[in-house]
């Protein structure tokens, strides 16, 4: 399909985007389902390379990795990660993960470095290709993978990996990525390609990603279309070069744009108003000017309101919330149980400004049992193991990485402010302990957008075992 018929189909057919959420919440399972459904299914890029690993060490009783892995192009890749993670049976309850290789750089010239560890490149594009393979199984419907722009160093072999697999759409946030619009032209031509990426010291950095060194002779591949996710129109006049929009406002849930007021309230949330709002007198201004036409649709609390975006100018709606406590989602069927009965007796989201080490505020809700809790927290041996959200500085010559979430010491040593450890969480494990593949000890986060009315709604009529079709046909019977 080209990538205008792509467009042209997510703009007349695809009401729904399913939220890319998390790390492995909106997996190939939901993705799957849901665009068999005729919306747009979106799995989640962020750490599948982990993600892939470790549901190999569970066993991978269905054998859904390794099946996807069999048509990997370079098997020898494939071979090499099924002998080095896969556990017949799965790994012991009290045995720790092998983790994946920790990002590691090296300079190529004084402003050009590369992943120093060919192995971990080689796993990012292995499993993006993974999971974009198992979403479109059984179907011929679109099917989207989510990116957070804030973690650079991952993109470009991801990207590679999806679009292997014949991904249908790219959707990005957590910061303006101009650059991807041409990466993504590049890989479908066949080439190599370079995007800057941020270092501490304010240097300016390129990193580099060559596919002929996967796959040998890299063929042309099916070009994605490209959906920016963006706060408001704002975004959309940084942001120009793309396929379309996705408008996420402040009630989304998980990362959020920083308030524009730089301002807290009495709570010590972020002080959104009406600045951060989309002005969509100023947003069909600007697409109206622009060579083609740009789809865009709402975000953050549009679940019942998709009349609203559809009378506002918009294709549709994206919706993450109701997704996220669904039957086919990834979170730990437990913790879903304990959050959808959190949400039913009144509980609450609050927008954290500081827990996430990318410095984006972060959406959580405050169970018992997860970080949230005081005591878990200050309990917690605080470590940075996955690197997924690290920052790049230069020391000496050497480009390495810190993260506030890390050990206070060792991030102070590195050259970082000590202010900006307080309150920082790793998200990482965290996260992974959401879906129930964190390491020992490691506590999950909860996060959702900040309506909970839809989720109420929903499980008064079907239950706490509501599906991804109980959730699609709710939204268009509120049309």
């Amino acid at each position: 399909m080209s990538l205008d018929k792509i467009v042209n189909k997510l703009k007349s057919e695809c009401k729904i985007i399913q939220g890319g959420m998390g790390v492995g919440v909106s997996d190939y399972n939901l993705a799957r389902t849901v665009s068999k459904l005729g919306q747009l299914g979106v799995v989640s890029g962020t750490l599948l390379d982990t993600v892939m690993i470790r549901r190999l060490q569970n066993g991978d009783e269905n054998g859904d990795v390794r099946s996807a892995l069999s048509e990997f192009p370079n098997q020898k890749i494939a071979e090499e990660i099924i002998e080095r993670y896969y556990t017949s049976g799965g790994k012991g309850e009290s045995e720790n993960y092998k983790h994946s290789l920790f990002p590691r750089f090296k300079k190529m010239s004084d402003n050009s470095i590369m992943l120093a560890n060919r192995n971990l490149e080689n796993l990012l594009v292995a499993a993006n290709f993974v999971e974009v393979n198992l979403a479109k199984r059984g179907h011929n419907n679109p099917v989207g993978i989510n990116y957070l722009h804030k973690l650079q160093w991952t993109l470009m072999p991801s990207i590679f990996g999806a679009m292997l697999a014949g991904v249908d759409a790219v959707l990005m946030g957590a910061g303006l990525p101009k650059e991807i619009p041409n990466i993504i032209d590049l890989f479908s031509n066949g080439k190599g390609a370079t995007m800057p990426i941020n270092v501490v010291n304010n240097n300016i950095y390129s990193i580099n990603f060559n596919p002929d060194q996967i796959i040998g002779n890299n063929e042309q591949l099916k070009k994605a279309a490209f959906l920016g996710i963006v706060s408001n129109h704002l975004g959309v006049r940084a942001l120009p070069n793309v396929d379309g929009y996705i408008m996420e406002g402040y009630l989304a849930g998980g990362h959020n744009a920083p308030a524009r007021s730089k301002e807290i309230d009495e709570t010590g949330e972020p002080l959104y108003g009406i600045a951060d709002d989309v002005n969509f007198k100023l947003l069909k201004g600007m697409l109206k000017k622009r060579e083609k036409e740009q789809p865009y649709w709402m975000a953050g609390g549009y679940a019942k309101k998709l009349d609203e975006a559809l009378l506002a100018g918009a294709s549709g709606i994206q919706v993450g919330t109701l997704f996220a406590f669904c039957k086919e989602s990834g979170v730990e069927s437990n913790l879903k149980k304990e959050i959808i009965q959190y949400i039913m007796n009144g509980g609450e989201v609050y927008t954290d400004p500081v827990i996430s080490p990318s410095g984006f505020p972060f959406k959580i809700m405050k169970i018992l049992g997860t970080v949230h809790e005081k005591e878990i927290y200050d309990n917690r041996s605080r470590v940075c193991n996955i690197g997924g959200l690290v920052d790049l500085y230069e020391n000496d010559g050497n480009i390495l990485t810190r993260c506030p979430a890390d050990k206070i010491n060792i991030y102070v040593k590195s050259g970082g402010d000590i202010n900006d450890t307080t309150g920082r969480s790793c998200l990482c494990n965290n996260l992974f302990s959401t879906i129930g593949l964190g390491s020992l000890n490691e506590p999950p986060i909860a996060t959702a957008g900040s309506d909970f009315s839809d989720v109420i709604n929903i499980v008064k009529t079907h239950g706490v075992n509501y599906t991804a079709k109980d959730v699609i046909n709710y939204i268009l019977k509120n049309t």
